[in-house]
This record gives C-alpha cells, sequence and structure tokens, in this order.
C-alpha cells in the first residue's frame, strides 16, 4: 500500500487490498463460531457487549432454534441492512455483524441513521445510534462501502457520507473495535482499515480531521 495517495487512488488501492485479504467466505449460520468471540466484553469475557445499548450478557443467551439455553435475549444485527445488500458475501461479513438486545434490533428494523445526542432510539424516524456507538456505525458503514461498493445514500443516512464522517471524527476508536478487527481478521482473512486507522476516511473522503493512529 502507497499511503503517500489520497482521495480515490487510495480508496481504490485499499479497496483492492480489502478485497483481495477477503479470503474466507462465511456462510450466515457461521457467524455463531466467530461473533460472540469478536464482540466478547473486555470487562468479562463470558459476556458480549450488545451493540446501541452496551449491556453486557451473558454469550449463550444468542437467540437461535439450534441454542437449547434459556433465556434468549440478542440476537445478530446488520448494521448496513441486509434488506438493502446487493451482494450476497456481504450478508455474513462479520465485520458489519453485531449482537444486539431483540427489542433494540426490532426497533431499529432498516432504519436509516441520522444524527442526535445521548442514548441510542428512532429520531424523526430514523434511527440514533447512540453517542457510544455512532463511530462505530459510521466505520462498519464504509467499510460496507469500500470492500462491497454498497451506496451510501439516503436509505443509508439522512445526510448520505457526511454524517459518517462527522461520527468517524466525534467517536474514536474503542478497544471492542480493536478486538472485533483482530478476531474477524482471522476468521475472513480481511481487516476493516478505518478501525486501524481513522485518519484514512480523512485523507479519501474529507472533512475534519479524524484520529490519527498512525501518527508518531
Amino acid at each position: 500500500m502507497d499511503f503517500t495517495k489520497t482521495e480515490t487512488p487510495l480508496y481504490e488501492d485499499l479497496a483492492t487490498l480489502t478485497i483481495a485479504k477477503h479470503t474466507t467466505f462465511l456462510q450466515y449460520t457461521q457467524r455463531h463460531n466467530y461473533l460472540y468471540n469478536a464482540d466478547a466484553d473486555p470487562a468479562n469475557s463470558d459476556n458480549v457487549l450488545l451493540l446501541y445499548s452496551g449491556v453486557s450478557t451473558y454469550w449463550k443467551e444468542y437467540q437461535s432454534g439450534s441454542n437449547s439455553y434459556s433465556p434468549q435475549t440478542f440476537n445478530t444485527e446488520h448494521v448496513y441492512p441486509k434488506s438493502k445488500l446487493g451482494n450476497e458475501h456481504s450478508k455474513a461479513d462479520l465485520h458489519h455483524l453485531r449482537t444486539c438486545n431483540i427489542g433494540v434490533n426490532s426497533d431499529r428494523d432498516n432504519l436509516a441513521f441520522t444524527d442526535g445526542s445521548g442514548a441510542y432510539g428512532v429520531k424523526n424516524g430514523a434511527w440514533y445510534p447512540g453517542d457510544d456507538w455512532k463511530g462505530d456505525v459510521a466505520r462498519m458503514i464504509l467499510y460496507v462501502n469500500l470492500r462491497y461498493d454498497e451506496p451510501l445514500t439516503s436509505d443509508i443516512s439522512t445526510d448520505d457520507i457526511n454524517l459518517f464522517l462527522k461520527w468517524n471524527v466525534e467517536d474514536p476508536v474503542s478497544a471492542i473495535e480493536i478486538q472485533r478487527n483482530d478476531v474477524i481478521e482471522g476468521a475472513q482473512g480481511n481487516r476493516n482499515p478505518f478501525i486501524d486507522n481513522p485518519y484514512l476516511v480523512t485523507v479519501i473522503f474529507g472533512g475534519d480531521a479524524a484520529e490519527n493512529r498512525w501518527a508518531e
């Protein structure tokens, strides 16, 4: 990779690398083998940290007909809505799948993301992921765009890509994002480069400067 490049040339090279490194294509049912390690609560490895709510929940409580454990309180959220994905491989790509409370996941449905403040929830017919999760969401959505060329249009965001650029700046990379990137690389072969360095988003798309995790 030549990181002296900027804008479209860097985007294209980064996409080529991300696609080339994605060597293992999982079936959706295989997510159970990896997702709960990826989403493990850094403070309690027996639990997963649920998206949006931030609730730490015992990992065996995942919803599945093949799971005999009770209660079953969480399922899998497609951060980029499954119904809007055009590529079959993207529907099982762990980089944008997250454990999520069943009720919260139902509330989000396939709503576009919108800006807000405070906790997660529906705002004016769209979805705000919460102050602690908006950066995570932005970097997952931008990954899906990079890896699969999925659009960042009004049915994904009420402010198109600008919303995700803003969130990428406002909510820096968290420990669980770094953990997820490492676990998912082991499962699929590729990484989310925008977690490795959010500043790549700035170099490619412009806007206010995000955290540069490679700065000395």
